[in-house]
């Protein structure tokens, strides 16, 4: 027993993450955690074919595990009144922000804003943006005299200033099948699933393509941020007017037939759990109006850390995966509904299962 509380204290001191795995199960390397509940778990582990089962026989009176808030780990009485009831190890179906994030959290405008994160995020955000202004605008004069359609000297500055502004605040997301990415001389349409304000900083960070948003106005009106992207010649969008969407839509089709890759949100807005939502034909249409290939992506965990109760990250994301699919031709897919619902269902299933699409949805991927 000593040997196990040395070894799990170790763990925490040596490990710089805050679980570890074993088999499918996420325990935290928490010295609170196993000192407390070591003796609990010796005659509670069990291997099987899923993989390893955890449940515990207790003396009554039993010390229960404690409740661990912001960890992986929860503990409940079995529903079961017979005999043999016992506390069980509950795994949640979404991973809780670690604990520091609930330390300087105040109200701005009725959203959570993190003192210690958020001022870093704003600092490695704007700071960037400052130093690499000057470059930003001999890349515009650039290329309005000799690459006025796509912009692309724009588009790498911008590239840059994202990856540097998230690093500099120690995010880095693990990003996958990136050998499916089309040639960058060729224009597609990127559709991802849209979940967090941190998904159009990961994917110009990370993804290494140039490309362009549609993007609700409110973003292009953002002080310097907003004003790059319109030297980007990134597309606007005012959801509330048909007229605009009309708008945005002939831009759309003119960028992508004028050789730009373009990032649309098919869902239209954020998703508030984090769930991915019934797709837009809209985007879906510019394609095959535009006759390009989509390349379907998905962000996995990246809600949790900016939900749209957020004002900024509450925390350092860690574990975020982007995942590129496989490019689909809509010309060869058999129409836009069976489009719609390829796309949908390569996003969905790179998800994790509390993001995946409601099992009502499935049957009708898009609205």
């Amino acid at each position: 027993l000593r040997l196990l509380l040395a070894w799990s204290v170790c763990l925490q001191l040596l490990l710089p993450v805050e679980a570890f795995v074993v088999g499918p199960i996420h325990i935290p390397a928490s010295p609170r955690i196993w000192s407390r509940g070591a003796l609990q778990c010796l005659k509670g582990l069990e291997l099987s074919s899923q993989g390893i089962k955890a449940s515990f026989k207790l003396p009554r009176p039993w010390i229960p595990l404690p409740r661990y808030k912001h960890g992986l780990l929860q503990t409940e009485r079995a529903m079961s009144q017979t005999s043999s009831s016992q506390p069980l190890i509950k795994v949640d179906d979404a991973p809780r922000l670690p604990s520091y994030s609930k330390f300087g959290i105040i109200k701005v405008k009725g959203l959570d804003f993190s003192i210690p994160v958020g001022t870093l995020f704003l600092a490695s955000v704007f700071g960037w943006v400052l130093m690499l202004y000057p470059p930003l605008i001999v890349a515009f004069a650039y290329s309005k005299l000799f690459d006025p359609k796509r912009r692309r000297l724009v588009d790498w500055v911008i590239h840059v200033w994202a990856k540097m502004a998230m690093l500099s605040m120690t995010y880095k997301p693990t990003v996958r099948g990136v050998e499916n990415l089309p040639p960058a001389s060729e224009a597609v349409m990127y559709i991802p699933n849209h979940c967090s304000y941190l998904d159009i900083f990961t994917l110009s960070g990370f993804l290494p393509r140039p490309f362009k948003y549609v993007s609700k106005i409110e973003v292009l009106r953002i002080p310097l941020i907003g004003w790059a992207m319109r030297l980007a010649a990134h597309i606007a969008i005012e959801r509330t007017d048909k007229r605009s969407q009309l708008q945005t839509f002939k831009d759309t089709v003119l960028a992508l037939q004028q050789g730009n890759s373009v990032v649309t949100f098919a869902e239209g807005t954020r998703s508030k759990d984090g769930r991915i939502a019934a797709f837009k034909k809209g985007p879906i249409k510019m394609a095959i109006k535009a006759g390009v290939r989509i390349v379907p992506v998905s962000i996995a965990d990246l809600h949790r850390w900016m939900p749209d109760t957020a004002l900024v990250p509450l925390a350092v994301p860690r574990g975020v995966t982007v995942t590129v699919h496989p490019p689909i031709d809509p010309t060869a897919a058999g129409g836009e509904d069976a489009v719609a619902a390829a796309v949908f269902a390569a996003v969905n299933s790179a998800l994790p299962p509390h993001q995946r699409a409601d099992p009502a949805l499935l049957g009708s991927a898009t609205e």
